[in-house]
């Protein structure tokens, strides 16, 4: 079953024309990477795949519900109650934490459930200690977040993400501004979450992860996807000299072992 399906988005910011007629879609339980060189518009399609960033033209809709479609020269995207309820079938983890500075590691998890879903405090608390859990974070519930490395805040972000039961989960760039070592910490999350056949779309510069974790790998470059398909034709053979050029930056003996 597909649960994202983007058809013909186009994205400019002025005359900057950003994504250029981009098409995807995202299938229940796969783990979709998306790779290719800084500037080329991964960061931007997760964002309107979100509703952080509207699109200029195309079609959008999240399990089963339209949030854009353009007709009679015009985009219009899906009236505000209805929005809301797709917005709660996503969740992204940023590359900077964004969490509540102000707020306990707790109360970083627990605010959205209990605010936008209503949840009594108790459950939202119950769930997001389960969820520490699972984040190898349980003793760190009563912490605010400058007492936590980067990698432990980026677990956090994770454990916020997922208190809100998404059907798909969105990272953009999630190890970007961690050490290599806090890292590991991040992608194995990430492979634990893909076991459980989490449905996710990861834009990543880890070629190894993107090799061993994705069902399938899109290359995009200068607004458009350049090809797409599973992570041993992309990574290892792809069709479009663009690619191997990219590919060859990271060195094949690191990440194609």
């Amino acid at each position: 079953m597909t649960v994202i399906q983007a058809n013909h988005i186009k994205k400019s910011f002025g005359s900057l024309a950003v994504l250029k007629d981009i098409s995807i879609e995202v299938r229940e339980g796969e783990v979709l990477a998306v790779i290719g060189p800084s500037g080329s518009g991964k960061s931007t399609l997760l964002r309107c795949l979100t509703q952080l960033e509207t699109i200029d033209s195309g079609d959008i809709s999240v399990g089963g519900l339209q949030m854009a479609a353009t007709a009679d020269g015009g985009c219009r995207y899906a009236d505000a109650a209805e929005l809301h309820q797709i917005q709660l079938m996503t969740g992204l983890v940023f590359q900077n934490f964004h969490l509540f500075p102000h707020f306990s590691v707790l109360r970083n998890i627990t605010e959205a459930p209990v605010h936008v879903l209503k949840m009594p405090r108790a459950q939202a608390e119950q769930k997001a200690r389960e969820l520490l859990l699972k984040m190898n974070l349980s003793d760190k519930a009563d912490d605010y977040p400058y007492q936590l490395s980067g990698g432990q805040q980026q677990r956090v972000s994770i454990a916020r993400a997922l208190a809100l039961s998404p059907r798909v989960l969105f990272f953009d760039e999630p190890t970007s501004a961690l050490d290599p070592e806090l890292t590991g910490e991040i992608l194995k999350v990430i492979r634990d979450l893909a076991r459980e056949k989490m449905t996710m779309m990861v834009v990543t510069h880890e070629m190894a992860f993107a090799r061993d974790v994705a069902d399938r790998v899109i290359f995009m470059d200068q607004g458009v996807v350049l090809e797409e398909g599973p992570p041993d034709k992309i990574l290892v053979s792809p069709k479009n000299e663009r690619i191997r050029a990219f590919l060859n930056r990271f060195g094949e003996d690191t990440w194609k072992k």
